[in-house]
């Protein structure tokens, strides 16, 4: 195998990994479809150079050091939007008393770029950093409520739909109801479709006509019910037209 070979093959193991982290040996010889010799060589190499690492269950995943450098990087292209952001998130999470964090996509996956804990002693938590299931998470919903037709199918093809809970949307039919309904009332929910007892509501941010990220406010079911949901979604609607405001105006 030429070196630009082996490469590439030892970048395919690395991008398989950071869209579907924790798998065997086996599993990514079928998904990959390189022979036994070829993967435990490379995936040798990348675990003895840092780039992945492996669990007493023999799952490998990207080395955190890596994810965290790939997520900083990102978040570096965004910085405009990490700290024009934070005075209208404390504002919202002030008045609400509730967890709000911000969100992007990278690497098909929800991305936490920004958070500010809620006051209640029953709170949501997020960190920055922290990756998230596009379609099983109210952010991600509405980043890809918001893409482009041919991206937004493209995306979708490309995701596994794997259920969390039994309120988890598994059907791609069914999601893609969810997503256009989102984009007509101007903001997605995760009607703990993620965790049980968690409830999440979030709006789109836009960057010159485009959707960037977004925000959601975030709370367990018996306080961010059902019956709320107009009323937190203008609050977070609100919230994220701000941020936007403040990107458009400091450009």
């Amino acid at each position: 195998m030429s070196e630009v070979g082996t490469l590439k093959k030892g970048l395919d193991i690395f991008s398989l990994l950071l869209n579907r982290p924790n798998m065997t040996i086996p599993e990514m010889m079928e998904a990959l479809g390189f022979n036994k010799s070829t993967m435990y060589r490379l995936v040798s190499t990348l675990e003895q150079n840092g780039f992945i690492v492996r669990n007493p269950s023999n799952r490998y995943t990207v080395s955190p050091q890596l994810v965290l450098a790939l997520v900083q990087n990102t978040m570096h292209t965004n910085y405009e939007m990490n700290w024009l952001s934070v005075p209208a998130m404390q504002k919202l999470s002030e008045e609400t008393k509730e967890t709000i964090y911000a969100g992007i996509l990278h690497h098909k996956q929800m991305v936490t770029t920004q958070v500010v804990n809620g006051q209640y002693s029953t709170r949501t938590h997020s960190e920055v950093g922290n990756k998230k299931p596009l379609h099983a998470n109210a952010i991600g919903k509405c980043i890809l409520a918001y893409q482009e037709d041919s991206v937004q199918k493209s995306i979708l093809h490309e995701l596994s739909l794997e259920a969390y809970t039994d309120r988890t949307i598994t059907e791609l039919d069914e999601l893609e109801a969810d997503l256009a309904l989102s984009k007509e009332r101007g903001y997605a929910v995760d009607d703990e479709e993620r965790e049980p007892g968690v409830r999440c509501i979030a709006a789109p941010i836009f960057r010159k006509g485009k959707i960037m990220a977004a925000i959601a406010l975030s709370g367990p079911s018996f306080r961010i019910s059902q019956e709320k949901d107009e009323e937190h979604a203008a609050l977070v609607k609100q919230c994220a037209e701000q941020i936007s405001q403040a990107i458009t105006l400091y450009e």
